[in-house]
């Protein structure tokens, strides 16, 4: 720890361009804390010289300002497994970090340009993620989370540091270490990302910029070798038979930077930001200016193995008794906009912007079961033009915000997205409101679903573009805690991967709907919070989903001793009702299709108690404790079990100067 400390701090002394991003996860649910007065670390009440931060993104790189609410109670520190903040249930290989895919379809996230990468998503920090801050003084937060005993243990570190060093540059860097050795055997997993982040914002020029890795790697077991000895037995988890015994291993590399400039245009105006009920941003805002922005994004995919298990593993194109599968890609991307802001007088007056970005990708992979000439690269362009309108105006009663591009020239000729957000608020305070989001989009699948070439699994396709509609009303009330959602979502040439583990198309039009209720239940210091999804898919042969998912936050929360200690002690319950869940394929790290059994309808506990001294958050969690209290029909994915019964406990700790 002190070496790893050193190392850091070593780091921060050359730093020269830096930036910043949310320590919440961007977790924050727009429904207000029923709890910030009692909880909140940056009380005045508890801090001589009150601390603050102020944080944004520079929505469709560097369109306008979008100012993000950070969550500083320490509720929900003990729910330590990311997928779990992103999405109330899950399907994944029951170890933390691993593959994953989320049950709620509307929570999945994006794809990204190398499709690997979307099975650990929640782990790796990318551009995208990153916020910007002001602050009135340096932050440094330091996390460690433990669980299980020795051979079993699971381990998370992140450690931030932040701060100004003008008031008009901001500088970070963040050090995050996720690893487990698995409640099972053959189960190990490791992910770790590094970053150097940064904002400089003076009169009319603003700079952002971002650089990090990320590396990943993951032990296969191909799961349970007998699933119903597995549920009519209580060996220990270390005794378990897996499929697979020779230790094949997921490897992923992922690459990114960012960097963007700004230049305001005319004759400047001071506005005025209403941050929440206590805080304003002044800031000055011009009529026009132009951004250019800059991304460079190197991956790398492998799947090793020593020894081929040919059990597991019937047919091998390339070699039967090692081999390593290996799939890159390199990015290039270069955005330019010329955006007229919204007037700082007339409310309804929007802005409106246009650009171009022009997109190069390198696609490299194996083309031969040859030892030589058996590589080969494939390059591909694209030009956008974008296009949108805005009104943002955090006074405003109705914003907006509606963007367009279209593929104009390239590989990618004729791929569109049109979208949209609209808000209308009922009141000056703003406590309620109904948000519709709408897409539109036609595009080129990824290189991964056309093509590949591994020991296992080969494929060459000619996908059609897929054609994705997307509608999605909510409705919020910060004041009662409420928030109602719908949304229904159409497409046209779905791609999955199929009871084969190959990429498949649906041709016909694959129709999700979804609804949710989340309410925050006060009585004195009893907080209720719950979550229900519904959802129903029209072709449950393509894509199945559980038809009802909950997560239910039920807690005690108080301060004693004169508020220098926060105290929380409660259960979380996670389930779904049963539906095929996906199996999963460990030679190209992807869920697929299964129709041998459905998994789910088992209620999953996890007890917890949080504790909170000054500036330090601490908790202590029994996760699954409900292991021995009815079925081992624990399953998340197929042959894939949640862990069993762990303690756990944690540390985060703030320093403000």
């Amino acid at each position: 720890m002190r070496k790893l400390i050193g190392t850091i701090l070593g780091c921060l002394l050359s730093l020269t361009l830096l930036a910043q991003s949310d320590f919440g996860y961007n977790d924050y649910d727009g429904m207000g804390d029923p709890n910030q007065e009692e909880m909140a670390q940056d009380s005045t009440e508890r801090e001589i010289a009150p601390f603050h931060r102020i944080a944004w993104r520079w929505a469709h790189d560097g369109v306008y300002r979008e100012f993000v609410p950070i969550d500083t109670s320490m509720d929900g520190i003990h729910n330590a497994n990311v997928i779990f903040k992103q999405s109330v249930a899950n399907t994944y290989l029951g170890n933390f970090p691993s593959p994953y895919v989320s049950a709620i379809y509307v929570l999945r996230p994006e794809g990204v340009d190398f499709t690997p990468l979307d099975r650990v998503r929640a782990y790796i920090f990318r551009p995208e993620d990153a916020l910007e801050y002001n602050m009135t003084a340096p932050y440094t937060q330091l996390a460690y989370y433990n669980g299980g005993a020795k051979g079993k243990s699971e381990n998370w570190l992140d450690v931030w540091h932040i701060q100004n060093i003008r008031p008009f540059w901001s500088a970070g860097v963040r050090y995050n270490l996720m690893s487990a050795d698995g409640a099972y055997v053959n189960q190990k997993a490791k992910v770790y990302n590094f970053a150097f982040f940064s904002s400089y914002e003076r009169e009319r020029v603003a700079v952002s910029f971002f650089l990090n890795q990320n590396v990943g790697g993951f032990n296969e077991n191909g799961g349970v070798e007998d699933v119903e000895l597995f549920r009519d037995t209580t060996l220990n988890s270390q005794l378990v038979a897996m499929r697979l015994q020779n230790e094949p291993n997921n490897n992923f590399y992922n690459f990114n930077l960012y960097a963007m400039g700004q230049y305001n245009i005319g004759k400047e105006k001071e506005i005025y930001t209403q941050l929440d009920s206590t805080r304003v941003d002044t800031s000055v805002t011009y009529p026009m200016k132009a951004t250019f922005a800059v991304r460079v994004e190197d991956d790398e995919y492998k799947f090793r193995e020593e020894s081929v298990e040919g059990e597991f593993f019937p047919v091998s194109y390339i070699d039967s008794l090692s081999n390593t599968d290996r799939t890159k890609m390199r990015l290039y991307e270069l955005n330019t906009k010329f955006i007229v802001n919204e007037h700082p007088k007339y409310k309804y007056l929007p802005g409106v912007y246009a650009g171009l970005t022009f997109k190069y990708m390198k696609d490299g992979s194996r083309v031969s079961a040859d030892t030589i000439n058996n590589w080969a690269d494939r390059k591909s362009t694209a030009t956008y033009l974008n296009v949108g309108a805005f009104n943002v105006d955090t006074a405003a009663m109705f914003t907006f915000d509606v963007w367009g591009n279209l593929c104009l020239l390239g590989d990618y000729s004729g791929d569109y997205e049109l979208g949209g957000k609209i808000t209308q608020y009922f009141n000056r305070e703003r406590h309620a409101s109904v948000t519709v989001d709408a897409l539109i989009a036609n595009r080129t699948p990824t290189r991964f679903y056309e093509y590949y070439f591994g020991n296992h699994q080969r494929w060459e396709n000619s996908f059609d573009k897929v054609h994705f509609n997307q509608v999605k009303g909510t409705y919020r009330n910060t004041r009662l805690r409420t928030e109602l959602g719908v949304a229904l979502n159409n497409t046209t040439n779905y791609l999955y991967f199929d009871e084969e583990a190959l990429p498949a198309q649906y041709s016909g039009n694959l129709l999700v709907v979804t609804a949710w209720a989340k309410e925050k239940f006060k009585a004195g210091n009893f907080y209720f919070d719950e979550t229900v999804y519904y959802q129903l898919s029209s072709k449950t042969e393509v894509l199945d989903l559980p038809m009802v998912a909950v997560y239910s936050h039920n807690y005690y929360m108080n301060r004693f001793f004169k508020n220098a200690l926060g105290f929380q002690i409660g259960v979380d319950l996670f389930y779904n009702t049963s539906f095929y869940a996906p199996a999963y394929m460990p030679s190209i790290m992807q869920f697929y299709n299964q129709r041998q059994e459905k998994l789910g309808n088992y209620p999953k506990l996890d007890l917890f108690l949080v504790l909170n001294i000054k500036r330090a958050d601490i908790f202590a969690k029994l996760e699954h404790a409900n292991e021995y209290l009815g079925n081992r029909n624990y399953f998340s994915a197929y042959t894939y079990p949640l862990n069993p019964m762990k303690f756990k406990f944690g540390v985060r700790w703030n320093f403000y100067d």
